[in-house]
């Protein structure tokens, strides 16, 4: 996976009276995360994309029947994930789906095996689902599937597919991903210097079911009695909800360290606070990135 975090426009930022002081270090601290390694499956076909006039492009062997699964957002877990698609198949047929582990893993014989558990050895939570009629003579499907049941687990990949089509069968895989970070909680990284503009990174993801409807508050004191306040907004790329801001120093020095605080604006018990050194390394260690 490729996290991506892009600048975002930053408003509301108020500052404290300005005192001299030093400049602070220096060092970059970054973090890379550690690549999923998956069974490779199925290649995902091309959606179905219809115009007005339903003009539309199918999957290679036109005339031949088809089940597509629309690309899959990010998710973390305790998310309900909407799955659907398009389909030459008529309104009526049933289509068989199933969800299962892209890392294959034994279980305990001591553990029950039960029907709805997206792992190996229950077989992979299953369901199946009607199609309806679409635009076009396009029929559509789509499944709800709740992440906080079923077994699944955090930073975890996952196949689904769906199959269908009786003596003409056809099927389709597609794969997704869900993120550890827990419901309503908003992360904060270790800083990074930018050498190039003499500022502060700061950045982390939040998730508390607003989305980018979300507005968060950030503080950052130092212990010179200098203080940033600002109002962020919350942007989305395919590593899901993530906020960033960057400092400039002549803000805030002098510091020996600085005092951050991150919360929410519908929600204030949901927050974060953190204690960095000039060079931008946590106070206490291990360093937790995850609020309360």
């Amino acid at each position: 996976m490729v996290i991506v975090i892009s600048s975002i426009m930053v408003a509301g930022c108020t500052l404290s009276p300005s005192a001299p002081g030093i400049p602070a270090g220096n060092m970059t601290v970054s973090t890379t995360p550690a690549p999923l390694s998956v069974i490779p499956l199925i290649t995902n076909l091309a959606p179905v994309q219809l115009s007005e006039d339903c003009n539309r492009t199918i999957p290679s062997g036109n005339g031949e029947p088809f089940i597509l699964i629309n690309p899959i957002s990010h998710h973390y877990i305790g998310d309900t994930i909407t799955f659907d698609g398009v389909t030459s198949l008529p309104a009526g047929e049933t289509i068989s789906l199933v969800i299962f582990e892209a890392v294959y893993h034994s279980c305990p014989k001591s553990q029950i095996a039960i029907d709805d558990s997206v792992r190996h050895c229950h077989s992979g939570l299953r369901d199946t689902v009607v199609v309806s009629s679409g635009n076009c003579g396009i029929g559509t499907w789509s499944w709800e599937v709740n992440t906080s049941q079923h077994d699944f687990v955090k930073d975890q990949g996952y196949f689904i597919s769906a199959s269908g089509g009786g003596d003409r069968f056809v099927e389709n895989t597609s794969f997704f991903t869900v993120s550890g970070i827990p419901k309503s909680n908003i992360t904060l990284n270790l800083p990074e210097n930018d050498p190039h503009e003499n500022a502060i990174r700061f950045s982390g993801q939040v998730n508390n079911g607003n989305g980018q409807n979300e507005t968060l508050h950030l503080t950052i004191s130092s212990d010179s009695g200098k203080q940033v306040s600002c109002t962020i907004p919350v942007s989305h790329d395919e590593t899901g909800y993530y906020w960033n801001y960057s400092l400039k120093k002549s803000d805030i020095v002098p510091y020996n360290f600085l005092t951050v605080n991150v919360s929410s604006a519908t929600s204030p018990e949901i927050s974060i606070e953190r204690i960095f050194l000039y060079n931008n390394e946590p106070v206490y260690y291990p360093y937790d990135p995850y609020g309360p």
